[in-house]
């Protein structure tokens, strides 16, 4: 296993392919994660335009190691790649994150929810339409800083994933720039974080140690 690149007293962040990463990884609850979807943007090492069976392939195999580590999954999955995503999880349950303003513009149409794709009894029953979150693309209304990260996911997301489908700890495959972590840090979770690009490494890990200390002052 690899040394980690950041660790708290609940959690690990790993740079590197989380491909070579998790069959190292022990147990967890939940794995939940947002993952690249092919759409060409500019996440800096990793190169979100593979051709499409190459991708495919790829995110099969990302889910297939998920799998070993944990039962329960979140995945927040693209409405237009969803034929893919169910085809990997056909028993998911879908939750719906309903946008509170127009989105983007997709052939005509605009944008008005998200999806998430979810497998796993939750710890206490929620609905599955999610209509008090706002989303990246909102403009005025989505006031998180995104720290530059062209995917970034809106913590109240992770925060209510992270509650309904962990009781112990998470592991997050994409991790970004730390969302995970910090819900983690923020529920007494215990953590593991995989990031590719060292350079969200280093914003995951200063946003996690910041966080971390913050808490250390209430507990």
């Amino acid at each position: 296993m690899i040394k980690p690149y950041y660790e708290t007293e609940l959690g690990k962040l790993y740079h590197g392919d989380c491909l070579t990463i998790i069959p190292d990884l022990e147990q967890v609850d939940l794995v939940v994660t947002d993952p690249p979807y092919n759409a060409k943007k500019d996440y800096g090492k990793f190169k979100d335009d593979l051709p499409g069976p190459e991708y495919e392939k790829w995110m099969t195999n990302c889910f297939n190691l998920s799998s070993k580590i944990a039962e329960n999954q979140a995945w927040i999955a693209p409405r237009y790649k969803m034929n893919f995503f169910t085809s990997l999880m056909p028993k998911a349950h879908m939750i719906v994150v309903r946008r509170g303003a127009r989105g983007p513009f997709r052939q005509g149409w605009s944008d008005q929810f998200e999806t998430i794709l979810t497998i796993g009894t939750p710890n206490k029953c929620d609905v599955d339409l999610w209509d008090d979150i706002r989303l990246k693309g909102e403009g005025y209304y989505f006031r998180e800083n995104t720290f530059g990260h062209p995917g970034y996911t809106p913590q109240p997301i992770m925060f209510r994933l992270v509650y309904l489908l962990s009781k112990e700890s998470v592991c997050d495959i994409f991790m970004g720039t730390g969302t995970t972590a910090i819900a983690c840090e923020r529920l007494g979770r215990k953590w593991i974080g995989i990031e590719i690009s060292e350079e969200y490494c280093e914003l995951a890990a200063k946003r996690i140690e910041s966080e971390a200390s913050q808490l250390k002052l209430f507990r």
